[in-house]
């Protein structure tokens, strides 16, 4: 065959679709029994629909939209508008439009409102530097300092790229509630991440040529409906999915990978191979020891993953009372509510997760996508889906398996000092840890992302410099998932440029 592709991910599905409609003959070969990867949707109980991994969607490039037919294969995004930030003191951040004591959005001092002017003015300058590089091989540091010399936003590339984040907010940022209201802006990447994180947020910028903006929110369904509509592009342009058929290891000859073993036993040649899998799984564990430099090697072992995260998914039969919000009832289920999102709850978090135990107090962000989508839930309750920061990869004494029921117990007390009503409405729940993502997801360390977002492994370096490019060091070797340019997400874009780079050295049929 021409193309064999690792994992039939969302990535590698659009990998696929671009590759076999220039004729080229495309086989992808998936562990499990859907296509997918971590943006699927799984009936938990029956009746009870939930987006078990990824669930909401921003980044996906309108191009890709309009080359892949996605709204007309079912792509439907339900806009999901800022929430409510509750602050445990009886006030919080909301939005703009409630005026209430209580709400700080419409209470900040005059010197408030001009330093987050002054923050938001900085990380659009930011973000717009990198824009350009979507849907391309990442730009090389040099290039994009020669692309804005003499402007404004020189200044602005220099400052991100040596300043750390709450070091920025606070050039930014006068003293008081308005710091802890950004203190989870990049708490998911690190405790005080580089200031150039933020320049992934580019992803979600507006094309360029149209104006037209990639989607953002939920997805009608659930996430799986993209993974669905992207398969249905692929099968379209004759690419072919096998489910249920694993890849053991790469097979490789003189220095070149040459094809695939399956875990049936069955070995495949290919022109070419496409690992879907993060930069960990394919180097460290499909390729057979001995064809990776121990400088490379020992860099790709280095790599971050062990910031991980954790899902606790609920069927809950009354929605979520919060005690402290005094605006319209209904207002916080249509985005997500979080807590608490204070510096020192930030340091705590990461000090637990240094200390190799899941955070007493995490970061919670509560979202109800039934709330909006009616069609994922039986009538009379609603399905709660709640994303929570940060958890280590692994803990110190035992395993998640260990601790899941004194965890999510613990969640549970959590999230019910916020909405007293929360406990007595659960009907079913379960709690998807860091090894859950890692075992069900092919996750290394359960990294959503495949590789943090930290902006240490953004762009040039993403995940780093020798596999930036898409390439591998050996001949025959590419990679397209989240690991790569421009990041993770559910956004397609890392698919669309490894194929892109493909056809530029094999071409099609």
């Amino acid at each position: 065959m021409d193309v064999a592709i690792v994992g039939a991910g969302h990535n590698g599905l659009v990998a696929a679709a671009y590759l076999a409609r220039t004729g080229l003959d495309v086989h992808l070969f998936e562990r499990r029994a859907f296509v997918g990867g971590a943006a699927i949707t799984e009936e938990l109980w029956p009746g009870f629909h939930f987006s078990t991994c990824a669930h909401m969607i921003h980044g996906i490039h309108p191009r890709i939209i309009r080359d892949l037919g996605l709204y007309e294969r079912g792509l439907e995004a339900i806009p999901r508008p800022g929430g409510v930030l509750l602050r445990g003191d009886g006030t919080y951040y909301g939005p703009k439009d409630h005026d209430s004591p209580r709400n700080h959005t419409v209470h900040l001092s005059r010197e408030e409102r001009e330093g987050q002017r002054r923050y938001g003015a900085f990380k659009r300058t930011l973000q717009e530097i990198f824009t350009r590089y979507r849907l391309r091989p990442p730009p090389r540091l040099d290039e994009v300092r020669a692309s804005v010399s003499g402007t404004r936003a020189a200044g602005v590339l220099e400052k991100a790229l040596s300043t750390r984040l709450l070091d920025l907010q606070d050039e930014f940022l006068p003293p008081g509630v308005l710091r802890d209201r950004y203190a989870g802006e990049r708490a998911a990447v690190g405790r005080n991440p580089l200031a150039f994180s933020l320049a992934y947020n580019s992803l979600n910028a507006p094309e360029e040529e149209t104006g037209e903006k990639p989607p953002y929110g939920y997805v009608k369904g659930g996430v799986g409906t993209v993974s669905r509509a992207m398969a249905e592009a692929a099968d379209e342009a004759g690419a072919q999915v096998h489910l249920n058929r694993g890849v053991e290891r790469l097979l490789v000859e003189s220095g070149k990978v040459i094809g695939v073993r399956l875990e049936d036993g069955a070995e495949v040649r290919a022109r070419v191979v496409v690992s879907n899998l993060d930069p960990k799984r394919t180097f460290l564990k499909l390729l057979p020891s001995g064809h990776l430099d121990d400088g490379l090697r020992s860099r790709i072992e280095g790599l971050i993953t062990h910031v991980s995260c954790y899902k606790f998914l609920a069927v809950i039969s009354e929605l979520p009372q919060w005690k402290d919000w005094d605006g319209d009832a209904d207002r916080p289920h249509i985005g997500a509510v979080t807590f608490p999102r204070t510096r020192a709850a930030v340091a705590a978090a990461y000090d637990d997760l240094e200390a190799g135990r899941p955070p007493e107090a995490p970061l919670v962000s509560f979202s109800i996508p039934s709330f909006v989508d009616p069609a994922v839930t039986q009538p009379g309750y609603h399905t709660a889906s709640v994303w929570i920061v940060p958890a280590p990869a692994k803990l110190r004494k035992g395993s998640w398996d260990d601790v899941r029921e004194e965890v999510a117990e613990g969640l549970v007390d959590q999230i019910t000092e916020y909405a007293p009503n929360f406990r007595a409405s659960i009907r079913d729940y379960r709690l998807r840890t860091p090894l859950d993502l890692e075992r069900e997801n092919g996750l290394t360390d359960g990294c959503i992302w495949h590789i943090q977002h930290a902006g240490e492994h953004l762009f040039w370096n993403r995940p780093l410099p020798e596999l930036a490019g898409y390439r591998a060091p050996l001949g025959g070797l590419y990679m397209c998932g989240a690991g790569q340019h421009p990041g993770g997400e559910v956004s397609g874009v890392p698919g669309h440029n490894a194929a892109q780079e493909v056809l530029k050295d094999i071409g099609g049929v």
